[in-house]
This record gives C-alpha cells, structure tokens and sequence, in this order.
C-alpha cells in the first residue's frame, strides 16, 4: 500500500491520515462478500487504491474516488456527484468504506441514489451519538456485522 494509507482503526493520538483514508482490510472485504451479494451495476465511490473493487472484479462496477490513488477514477466527489441526472451512473449496489468523519453524509447520499443495496465497512462508533441515532431510526439499516477480533494491518 501507498499514499500513506493505514488500516481502519488508526489510533486517534497519532491524528488523522490526510483525507480520512484508511484501506479496507482484503479479510474484511472477503468475510463481507461470503454473506452478501453485490447487485449489479455497482459503485464503489471512495474506493482509493482498489483494495475493495479488487476483490469484486467485476466490470458492471464503477470505481471513483475524490482523491486518485492509483485506480479508478479520480477527481470525483461522490457528496456533490449529482448522480440522478447523470444515465451513466444507475446502480443496484453502492459498496464503500467511507471516510470516517463523512461516514453519515456517504450513507445519506448512497441511499437517495442505490436502487437496492448500500454496503459500507465502518468503526461501531458510526453507528453511535445522538445525530446518528435518530438518522438510523429513519434508516432501513439491515444488518450489521461485527468482526470478533480486530482485522490485521495489511
């Protein structure tokens, strides 16, 4: 891995990676794909060096990302994407793992424009607080699945 990615789960005294990127544990992204199932066409809006869309391989899925890191498309901000307007972005599923600090504002924007599923890795802590309780309260949030252990640097 490049860019100064780290794994999810950074220790906060040590601050913050520039732009909130942590990859995405191949594990994780194995783990997921054994019990759920990407409907396609698919994005993956904040896939960074590929470490998700990698393990899906599949060309109905659309990688992008604000930031270019080596894959997909870079320059694209998936918040301020008008996706609605646009024919070429219609998908069944949005897969990601977000940035933290915009982890509610990914899942908003993934839900007004997925037409069947929105999967994002993210801490528990996510899913805490106030603000995120009452947004979840009005969320058709699924499922969530927790890890036992905490996944392994790459």
């Amino acid at each position: 891995m490049n860019n100064g990615g780290k794994l999810a789960g950074g220790n906060p005294a040590r601050g913050r990676v520039e732009n909130d990127f942590y990859a995405t544990h191949p594990d994780s992204i194995r783990a997921l794909l054994e019990v759920e199932k990407i409907i396609y066409p698919a994005l993956e809006p904040a896939c960074g060096e590929g470490h998700i869309s990698k393990l899906i391989e599949d060309p109905s899925l659309v990688s992008t990302d604000l930031v270019y890191r080596g894959y997909g498309k870079g320059g694209i901000d998936f918040l301020s994407e008008n996706y609605l307007e646009n024919p070429d972005f219609k998908f069944e599923t949005i897969i990601t793992n977000p940035p933290f600090n915009l982890f509610q504002e990914f899942v908003e924007k993934a839900l007004s424009i997925a037409k069947k599923k929105v999967i994002m890795f993210g801490k528990l802590q996510a899913l805490e607080g106030q603000k995120r309780a009452t947004f979840l309260q009005k969320t058709p949030l699924k499922t969530v699945y927790v890890f036992k252990a905490r996944q392994q640097p790459l």
